[in-house]
């Protein structure tokens, strides 16, 4: 079973989306732009408990109540092995055709004037044109006895959570259950006796029965009993979370740790529907009152445990996603109307091993609102000196720098791209000797071909590997490179990021790094990330200045405008 896609129409801030999915699917953008209603839309189909609230006035597109709210889900049932997809196909019966593999359901609401509710009704088959309206059993659908939805907020309250389950989860049908129950039964007798024996409780007695008679001359007494029963058995009890070797309890031990206690009755109560039911996960920012680290260590859970198999997740924390894998990403996001863009995201196999450095990339990135991918360290360390300079909050306004290191461009922009999040790439002229030749690939040109998807620049080899023989070869192409800057948003340096900046600023970086010896550009290249360090500490704001505005440097100022 795969879900596939999602359409929502005149429902709260969505007037007509559509969303592709798959079983693990997380939603990010900015606050209010309705990832937490998507999730209620889910919601109103899977969750009896929210449907039978129906809908009011509020939950229609800017209160249009005159247009129906339409939620439908779609859902890939091909596989014939999986055990879900036979489960669904099984409570289908009729309604779906042998040959038909995606299942649509369906909620619809007319708003209802007189009653100031819009009522959901409930549709599915196989035919998205030709639903058959759902079987209602009391306020039970047909849905309901196939998927048990699993919904966690930000602000879970874990004792609310807890008392509300208790009699799921304390379960008292061992044998000996039976001489703990009597023997309670007993104490709370005894209990009881023994609150009706205190001295003011006797003297309340003593003296309410003269009053009463002043008004009925019966021959009556008043006694006053305790009624401690044992059908309050889990009306007051706690978790407390108990250290290992401490025999102190500790009731309020961090909302942390009580986060976590709340995640595991959660796991306790999707394995008492787990045979019979399909569990959907609905979660809502886990990482509020989470350490990184313990945020981190749910990533690990949430994307590697076969328990979440079926998962929608809201987040703006990219630790939660340090273990993401085979997931949907979702971009919603507000330009004119709400609309969203969604990618599938697999990590590469030759990436496996790397996983939670490519991720940490990755997700830092697909929050912003524009990212300038560079090639390494040096880059970051620079760049991001000079655009605090031009403005110390860039970072508050949506800009990122990635540094895409050993994994290459095209991973991450091909992700950027999908989820229409603005990104620039900087690059280096790079050239590569052939084996066998004294000859050198315009690997550069190469690159860039090939992220434009046409051969637009010469790949013809060269004789000469220097800063000469580079520059000569950018000049030559240099009307074509700027097309590519202005239409491709990619800046190939005229040599590398050591060579452009020394042809920048050469008198102040020999001035600003003493231990180079005049070599400022070897001194760089040697310990890229150290000595880089060293000069970014040392450049003024009219140094940064400078650089922003040389033509070397134009990733830098489109990427401010």
């Amino acid at each position: 079973m795969k879900f596939n896609s999602a359409k929502i129409k005149n429902f709260r801030n969505f007037e007509d989306i559509s969303i592709n999915l798959t079983n693990k699917n997380i939603l990010f953008g900015m606050n209010d732009v309705g990832k937490t209603n998507f999730l209620y839309a889910l919601r109103f189909i899977f969750d009896k408990d929210i449907r039978k609230q129906n809908f009011n006035d509020t939950d229609y597109y800017k209160r249009n109540v005159v247009n129906p709210i339409e939620i439908v889900i779609a859902i890939d049932i091909s596989d014939t092995e999986n055990a879900d997809s036979q489960k669904l196909r099984a409570k289908l019966k009729g309604s779906i055709l042998s040959e038909q593999n995606i299942v649509y359901i369906k909620v619809k609401a007319d708003y209802n004037e007189k009653e100031m509710v819009g009522i959901p009704v409930l549709y599915w088959g196989g035919d998205v044109n030709e639903l058959e309206e759902m079987k209602i059993h009391g306020t039970f659908f047909e849905i309901d006895y196939i998927f048990n939805v699993i919904y966690i907020d930000a602000y879970v309250d874990l004792y609310m959570l807890f008392k509300k389950n208790a009699n799921t989860l304390l379960v008292n049908d061992k044998d000996q259950d039976k001489d703990v129950l009597e023997s309670i039964h007993k104490t709370c007798n005894e209990l009881n006796a023994r609150i009706s024996d205190l001295s003011g409780i006797k003297s309340f007695e003593k003296k309410i029965a003269p009053e009463y008679k002043k008004f009925r001359h019966d021959d009556i007494s008043v006694s006053v009993k305790s009624e401690i029963a044992i059908k309050g058995l889990y009306s007051n009890i706690v978790p407390y979370i108990k250290q290992d070797g401490d025999d102190s309890l500790y009731p309020t031990s961090g909302e942390g740790r009580k986060k976590l206690l709340a995640y595991s009755i959660f796991n306790l109560l999707s394995k008492e529907e787990e045979e019979t039911k399909i569990s959907i996960f609905l979660i809502e920012e886990p990482e509020n009152h989470l350490h990184r680290s313990m945020q981190i260590a749910l990533s690990h859970i949430l994307f590697l445990d076969d328990k979440y198999q079926y998962l929608f997740m809201t987040t703006h924390s990219p630790y939660v996603l340090t273990e993401m894998d085979q997931v949907n990403l979702v971009r919603i996001y507000n330009k004119d109307k709400i609309i969203s863009k969604s990618i599938p995201y697999t990590i590469p196999k030759e990436f496996k091993t790397q996983r939670k450095m490519l991720n940490r990339g990755l997700v830092e990135a697909i929050f912003a609102d524009k990212v300038l991918l560079v090639e390494g360290t040096s880059e970051n360390v620079l760049f991001g000196k000079i655009l605090s300079e031009i403005n110390p909050f860039y970072e508050a306004d949506g800009i990122y720098i990635l540094p895409v290191g050993g994994f290459g461009f095209r991973l991450y922009y091909q992700i950027l791209n999908a989820l229409q999040i603005n990104n620039i790439i900087k690059t280096d002229n790079d050239l590569r000797k052939i084996n066998g030749k004294e000859q050198y690939s315009v690997l550069g040109f190469s690159r860039l071909n090939s992220y434009v998807g046409e051969k637009i620049l010469p790949d013809t080899p060269i004789r000469e590997n220097s800063v000469e023989a580079k520059r000569k070869l950018y000049d030559d192409n240099q009307k074509t490179l700027d097309k590519i800057r202005d239409k491709y948003s990619i800046y190939l340096s005229r040599c590398s990021l050591e060579e452009d900046l020394d042809e920048v600023i050469h008198d102040q970086m020999v001035s600003y790094l003493p231990n180079a010896d005049g070599n400022v550009i070897g001194y760089l290249q040697n310990a890229k990330n150290n000595h880089m360090v060293e000069l970014v500490e040392k450049l003024t704001a009219e140094n940064c200045k400078h650089i922003y505005e040389h033509y070397n440097f134009a990733c830098l100022k489109k990427l401010m405008q």
